[in-house]
């Protein structure tokens, strides 16, 4: 927190109310924060004694305005370098100016109040009870719908219940285990739920994320008002997932992902990393015998939990949705046979429904006899004669919503309040031609929370109130028991909207929930993100996961060799020396081979300036529409792959390599977009080379020697055996290693200069090359070193005896099998001005290489042997779903 503690002072002078009501002056800014009588609710209180503690004795109010503005200036700036540097996101793939969109959060908390958040805490717990009584009834006896206590219409007629989960019985009979309850405080300060998220709730790792930073900013408030930690639900949630399960401690839990194209993945990785389970793509999951399976890269292993954060409607093309390439085959019938554990279990997000609402009173009056503890929002479902003949004679007073989920319209409820008599009258004739699709609530004006207005002017009014939700998760404890997590997460409408929504740009703040039972909490609050899995075992890495560290090091290594090479090719434009056409073929046919500029390109030799503006027009094309798939389209794949397995990489990695992106476009925009400088090109290749050698430091030595390392230190060898083998073997075709300068940047390439000179001075000898570029062990550059450091990594992988070769290395003749001897005959050729045996040679090596990424692939990746790949990603068109969200991902 920004406010040092040596300036505290009294405010004798003027009163916490006085000063808030100054920086906060309209009734509706200050209205969440006071009493009825006007003075300052006691949790409020406290917050900003703490802020004013930052004044200095004896200072004027516009001081102390001025000072308090600034330092949560300060302190929205720190939440916005900890969004930005942990790389929160929510990605909205709408919007084509930004895919992925930093996560917006609050300064400010949200604080509930002891008395009301135990009021939603006993009304919660009894609705989650109550939800999972009647999923079971539903997927049982159904005598709720016999007694005429709950409309079959509502059930059977919603697409949200799965006829193929009837008749299943969960394990210990929990068919909720994560239940999401969006609340709304009403003008009169009463809270009301305004709609369940029963099938995947999303949010568990926005609200942890959130609670760590905001938390971080006013650690002596959030101590002074006992705000109860967040950390033991997420255990209580875990164990109880693994208790449900037959392995117990023992098991191995996934979250089952739709993966990197939903707007939450980031939420799914930093779910995984704290719950220290697998994060799991359907793909990576295969059933065999009725059980569920992990694609690793030992072979299968059992998987008896699955976390899902997948619309249940995709988990199995089987028996669900048939066009689905998320889910798994077979998982429906492994969950029958009572072999895993899927929460939720599924077929609950009919529950979602808003008509479910009206019928839940009279539901819990005859299960438990009692009265709903947190009420609803008044609630009409159409499809009864009565309700449609209430609510339409008071449709201006009332908002409209589908009784089932419109996804391919995605249906925006119609506040009649904003209606023209027309449009009313047109409402009023569709409701009454199809009136069990339509839902009437009351409309709520939501009250309003204290937000900072970081665009204040100076000296002006920074609080300002926004409109507000907040959603509340009760999480399994143990068979059909479950906690409140003691907290939340808020949800604000833009400055001046209503409607709450992040998909329509709004932001979020962290609820801080005053229980009751923090007595005295005096440990230090959390600087990192520490894993909770001390319970359970972990699980070997995907396949999929280890595809994509394969390919994040061959992208690395790409980077960083096409990088260099770019570099080389435009000093040497830009020496405005006479370059032997020798040398110029080579680098043409490099810069073709490389992907810097495209075939068609006319030659160095041929027109060096179109060669040259074509090269450097390349290096921003992300999307290789000139041919060329140049720096810019490699950067980008670098790191949607990193994105990919930012559940394995540490926070810095990630940062880096989205920070050199964001630099190296930066760098280039300096200049014209039609006309980027020669010199401009330069400065930002040098920028991202250095970064590209952080990037590789990083993974070097910020990795643990896991099997999932090996992968992708194995990608990087073979694009560095593949890329340095095909320079080489150009040379020697092109005859540049005849001439100095084309020997020089032969070295360069290779990043081998300083070492040759240290050796030979300033000698130009092929066979000296050949000893440093392709003999040497002990350079990392040389095709010896490159190809011994692979064997070495895949017999590691293979847990190969020591001196055997591996597996997928038999019969194959790499340079680290070479020696002096062997080459003598094509340098002896060569010598001669003969260099088609050694290019061969060379060339020979690019094809053992290529042949060894496929064998990998086959081997580890595709499991091709007795196993078909179980598909890929979706397209956007099957992750449709209701709330503006993406495919599949939970709400």
């Amino acid at each position: 927190m920004p406010f040092s503690r040596d300036t505290q002072r009294s405010t004798a002078n003027e009163t916490v109310e006085e000063f808030i009501r100054s920086v906060a002056p309209s009734a509706d800014s200050s209205a969440s924060m006071l009493c009825t009588d006007g003075v300052l609710t006691p949790h409020w209180r406290a917050f900003f004694a703490e802020a004013l503690k930052s004044s200095h004795a004896g200072v004027t109010a516009t001081d102390r305005h001025e000072m308090l503005q600034r330092a949560l200036r300060e302190s929205n700036q720190t939440v916005q370098r900890r969004i930005e540097d942990n790389g929160v996101t929510y990605n909205v793939y709408a919007d084509a100016a930004s895919q992925m969109r930093p996560w917006s959060l609050d300064v400010l908390p949200m604080i509930v109040a002891e008395h009301e958040w135990q009021t939603i805490e006993r009304g919660v717990l009894q609705r989650v009870r109550l939800l999972n009584d009647v999923l079971a009834d539903v997927y049982g006896a159904q005598t709720l719908i016999k007694r005429g206590l709950l409309p079959h219409a509502i059930v059977h007629g919603h697409p949200g219940y799965q006829r193929a989960a009837h008749g299943i019985v969960p394990r210990g009979g929990t068919h909720l285990h994560i239940a999401g309850f969006d609340l709304a405080r009403g003008p009169d300060g009463a809270w009301w739920i305004m709609s369940h998220r029963t099938d995947a709730p999303s949010g568990l790792g926005y609200l942890l994320e959130n609670r760590m930073i905001v938390s971080r900013l006013f650690p002596e408030a959030f101590r002074a008002l006992k705000i109860e930690r967040v950390v033991g639900a997420y255990r209580a949630l875990m164990a109880s997932l693994a208790a449900h399960s037959t392995k117990g401690s023992a098991s191995h839990i996934v979250l089952l992902t739709p993966g990197p194209f939903t707007e939450t993945y980031f939420e799914h990785v930093y779910l995984a990393r704290y719950l220290g389970i697998t994060l799991a793509q359907g793909g990576d999951l295969v059933v065999r015998n009725e059980r569920v399976w992990l694609k690793t890269l030992k072979g299968l292993e059992a998987v008896d939990v699955v976390l899902r954060r997948l619309d249940d409607v995709f988990i199995d093309p089987l028996e669900l949705r048939s066009d689905s390439a998320l889910g798994v085959p077979g998982l429906m019938q492994a969950f029958r046979a009572g072999n895993v554990v899927l929460a939720n279990a599924p077929g609950s997000s009919w529950l979602e429904s808003s008509a479910v609402l009206a019928f839940l009173p009279k539901i819990s009056d005859a299960l438990y006899g009692e009265a709903m503890a947190l009420p609803s929002i008044a609630t009409w479902w159409c499809g009864e004669t009565l309700a449609l003949q209430a609510m339409l004679p008071q449709l201006d007073q009332l908002v409209v919503k589908p009784t089932y989920s419109d996804k391919a319209r995605r249906f925006v409820p119609a506040n009649g309040k904003q209606m023209s008599p027309r449009e009313r009258a047109q409402w009023a004739a569709r409701i009454a031609s199809a009136p069990e699709r339509f839902v009437a609530q009351s409309y709520l004006p939501l009250s309003r929370t204290p937000t900072f207005d970081a665009n204040a002017a100076q000296m002006s009014p920074f609080i300002e109130s926004r409109a507000a939700m907040m959603r509340v998760y009760a999480v399994s404890d143990g068979e059909r028991r479950w906690r409140v997590l003691p907290g939340g997460l808020a949800r604000i409408a833009p400055s001046g909207k209503e409607i709450v929504s992040m998909y329509r740009g709004g932001s979020s703040a962290d609820v801080w929930a005053i229980t009751g039972r923090v007595r005295e909490d005096t440990a230090p609050l959390t600087t990192t993100l520490t894993p909770i899995s001390d319970h359970r075992t972990t699980l070997g890495i995907s396949s999929r996961a280890a595809e994509n560290l394969y390919w994040l090091g061959r992208y690395t290594e790409r980077l960083d060799n096409s990088t260099r090479l770019a570099r080389i090719t435009l000093e040497a434009l830009a020496s405005n020396d006479e370059e032997l056409p020798s040398t110029q073929q080579w680098l043409s046919r490099l810069a073709v081979e490389n992907g810097l500029v495209a075939e068609a390109v006319p030659t160095m030799r041929q027109s060096a300036t179109v060669f040259e503006r074509s090269l450097i027009a390349s290096l921003t094309d992300r999307d290789a529409k000139r041919g060329a798939y140049s720096v810019a389209a490699t950067l980008a794949a670098l790191k949607l792959t990193a994105f990919s397995v930012r559940e394995r990489l540490a926070l810095e990695q990630w940062t880096l390599v989205a920070a050199s992106e964001q630099e190296f476009h930066a760098v280039l925009a300096d200049d014209s977009p039609q006309q980027v400088g020669l010199q401009t090109a330069l400065r930002a290749l040098e920028r991202l080379s250095l970064n590209v050698m952080a990037m590789s430091g990083a993974q070097s030595d910020r990795m643990t020697r896991d099997d999932g390392w090996r992968m992708l230190s194995i990608g990087r060898q073979v694009e560095r055996l593949i890329t340095l083998a095909t320079a080489l073997a150009e040379a020697f075709a092109t005859r540049t290693v005849e001439n100095d300068t084309g020997f020089s940047l032969v070295l360069g390439l290779f990043d081998s200069t300083i070492t040759y000179r240290s050796r030979y001075l300033q000698r130009r000898d092929p066979e000296a090359l050949i000893e440093l570029l392709v003999l040497n062990r002990d350079n990392p550059r040389s095709l010896a070193w490159v190809s011994q450091t692979m064997q070495a990594r895949l017999a590691k992988l293979e847990a190969t005896a020591m001196g055997d070769v591996p597996e997928l290395l038999h019969d194959r003749i790499l340079p680290h099998s070479w020696v002096a001897t062997t080459l003598a005959p094509y340098l002896a050729r060569s010598a001669r001005g003969e260099h088609e045996a050694i290019v061969a040679l060379l060339r020979s090596v690019v094809d053992e290489a290529s042949e060894i990424s496929t064998s990998l692939s086959q081997h580890y990746f595709s499991h091709a042997q007795g196993m078909q790949s179980l598909g890929a990603a979706g397209t956007r068109d099957e992750q449709s779903n209701p709330d503006d969200r993406t495919p599949g991902a939970g709400k």
